[in-house]
């Protein structure tokens, strides 16, 4: 099956080829076609940690920086699939020894790479599983490990096709420490050893911010801000509706739109621009246009069209909308909002996080369905101030009951490496 799986991911790498050579993003494009293909200079390496991209890189860096404290003396790699991953990396841990892309899943490309790395432990974040690599990592001595592991229903079901080629590839792993009873359940009954499953709670949990340097651009932005994060194509328009009705009673409201990626910049920009909204980008906010002014005119909603800053928008906004939840696609992250104690709004397809029903059972968060009930529920918390602190305080709550996930994951590559 191996066998298979390696051929297969070989004759598909080369119909991708051309698209890698093409791929818009990385700023280094000779670096990202080097390390995606395996070709680039490695050296041996003490602790590899894989996480695919933006959300998987902001949930793990608290993980991160004490995993550099805990083994100052270890060599520690961090490796991303995206560019925009990459990019959150190099800011956010530049203690790394080297960050680099992951090489192409094919023993053409992993061979080399992990011959010399020869990590003593690989690291991969939320249940990333890759057939050649941990084959290869296996035969090479490592240790492999799952943090912060977590299976969708819909992932689950793909999964359970693969039948004995999901057993097998789980008997690579040392050691899945996932988020969650139901997590744990679902990779037990995919064929992981019910022995090396456990439950760490949720990375995210454990998130922390500069609360030192906020944002210059956001600052002079006047009146109260309804930030619609990590949006998806079909929720713009839905959004915008709301705001419209919404602007009626509090014609103060302004609107921070957030598209969950950056190839749609663009595309939310034109959706804009037909509806005749006064708005403006985040980067001419950075470029100086405005500056010195207070930005009470000429927009009223500002397109964020940069990476790794939402976060600490959160902290400016009086209501988080978060996306991905108005369209079946599973919902995005309710963590970041409920650190800073915002009151949440997010739609009826939360699926990729189990935890938003707690946060509806202990009125944490609104459930919305259209732009009707986002409009009302929008008044209703700009007019009972109230009700809004008392939503984002128990958010803020269910965030550090939970936090602990880091320690526990620390303690367990302490069980493999031993001490510093």
């Amino acid at each position: 099956m191996l066998f298979i799986y390696d051929l297969l991911s070989a004759i598909a790498l080369l119909l991708y080829l051309p698209a890698l050579f093409l791929k818009k993003g990385p700023d280094d494009k000779r670096k990202f076609v080097k390390e995606r293909l395996g070709i680039s200079c490695y050296k041996k390496t003490d602790i590899w940690v894989h996480a695919v991209s933006v959300g998987e890189v902001i949930a793990c860096v608290p993980f991160l920086q004490m995993l550099r404290k805990e083994f100052p003396y270890k060599r520690i790699i961090f490796s991303t699939t995206t560019y925009t991953g990459q990019k959150l990396a190099l800011e956010r841990f530049p203690e790394a020894d080297r960050i680099m892309y992951m090489p192409w899943d094919s023993g053409l490309c992993i061979n080399r790479v992990v011959h010399s790395l020869k990590p003593e432990i690989f690291i991969t974040i939320e249940t990333e599983l890759w057939p050649a690599l941990f084959h290869t990592l296996k035969k090479s001595g490592s240790r492999i490990v799952v943090l912060n592991g977590r299976i969708s229903n819909k992932s689950f079901k793909g999964y359970k096709r693969l039948g004995f080629l999901m057993e097998n590839l789980l008997s690579y792993v040392d050691f899945l420490y996932m988020q969650g009873k139901s997590d744990a359940e679902k990779i037990i009954a995919l064929g992981a050893d019910k022995s090396r499953v456990g439950l760490m709670g949720n990375f995210k949990f454990d998130i922390s911010f500069d609360t030192l340097h906020p944002l210059q651009w956001l600052e002079p932005v006047s009146g109260r801000i309804l930030l619609a994060a990590s949006t998806h194509k079909g929720e713009e328009e839905i959004i915008l509706d709301a705001y419209e009705t919404a602007k009626l009673n509090h014609p103060d409201l302004k609107l921070i739109i957030a598209p969950r990626h950056p190839e749609r910049f663009s595309e939310v920009e034109e959706i804009l621009g037909k509806r005749d909204f006064n708005f403006i980008r985040r980067s001419a906010l950075s470029n100086g246009l405005y500056a010195g002014t207070q930005y009470a005119a000429p927009f009223d909603i500002i397109l964020l069209d940069t990476i790794g800053e939402l976060s600490q928008v959160f902290s400016r906004s009086s209501i988080a909308f978060v996306g991905g939840s108005l369209v079946p696609l599973g919902g995005h992250n309710i963590l970041e909002p409920a650190y800073w104690g915002r009151p949440i709004i997010f739609g009826p397809h939360m699926d990729n996080f189990p935890i938003a029903n707690e946060f509806l059972a202990r009125a944490a968060a609104i459930q919305v369905n259209n732009a009707d009930e986002i409009a009302q529920a929008v008044k209703h918390l700009l007019d009972n101030n109230e009700k809004a602190v008392r939503l984002g305080q128990n958010a803020k709550t269910i965030v550090e009951e939970n936090s602990g996930a880091v320690n526990k994951a620390i303690e367990l590559v302490r069980r493999f490496l031993g001490t510093a």
